[in-house]
């Protein structure tokens, strides 16, 4: 084959979707063999799962990417919900964990040592171990008790970052708990009307807060300066 002539494995390397994966292997590659790698190749002393059989009917889900920064006990249930029908086979769990990951995850991933790595509870036990620290960093009460909207920020912007931050407390907050305290960290007027509503649902008391907002642009509702 003329060597400018790319053949049809090509295309796994030319795949935008596949770019972190190759790059994590080409790494990982470079420790195993040294610097003198010219074509990527997949020995099996870098391969987790040797001589896994995909079943034919198996379709791949679209995973949720981890890039080091969430909490790692979120992570795994979000794949575990996706990956339900294989829930027990432990080599489509570990094969498979790949795909969730990305980046400097992705590249842990490949730098696993598969003498290290026979079941999916070894796979689980070396990510929480390596991911610990998003685990002691991760946000408390305190902090979104601590939050303030900006004068500037939308009402909807702030909701949004308030629950992000929100969803990594540990234990997770309930829809109740997280009315109350995201309506304490909201300043007259809002506070006023939200204080007493009896919703106990996030969404709606954004929806509320987002209704506020518009009357004191028209003119509705006035803030004490």
């Amino acid at each position: 084959m003329n060597p400018t002539t790319k053949g049809p494995s090509d295309n796994r390397f030319t795949n935008p979707t596949n770019h972190d994966k190759w790059v994590a292997l080409e790494e990982r590659l470079r420790a195993v063999e040294g610097n003198n790698l010219i074509h990527p190749m997949i020995p099996a002393e870098v391969c987790l799962v040797p001589n896994l059989v995909v079943p034919k009917e198996f379709r791949v889900p679209d995973f949720i990417k981890y890039t080091r920064l969430e909490c790692p006990y979120t992570h795994l249930r979000s794949y575990y919900n996706k990956m339900a029908e294989m829930i027990y086979n432990d080599k489509m769990l570990i094969y498979f964990f790949q795909d969730s990951l990305t980046r400097s995850a992705l590249s842990w991933y490949m730098s696993l040592d598969n003498t290290k790595i026979k079941t999916w509870k070894d796979l689980v036990d070396a990510f929480l171990k390596h991911y610990k620290f998003n685990l002691e960093t991760a946000p408390d009460r305190t902090i979104l008790m601590a939050m303030k909207k900006e004068n500037r920020e939308s009402m909807r912007a702030y909701a949004q970052i308030w629950r992000d931050k929100a969803t990594y407390v540990q234990p997770p907050l309930m829809d109740t708990k997280m009315v109350m305290l995201f309506a304490n960290t909201i300043q007259s007027p809002y506070y006023e009307h939200l204080i007493g509503i009896s919703t106990q649902h996030f969404h709606e008391v954004v929806r509320i807060a987002e209704r506020i907002e518009q009357a004191i642009k028209r003119g509705r509702l006035k803030v004490l300066t």
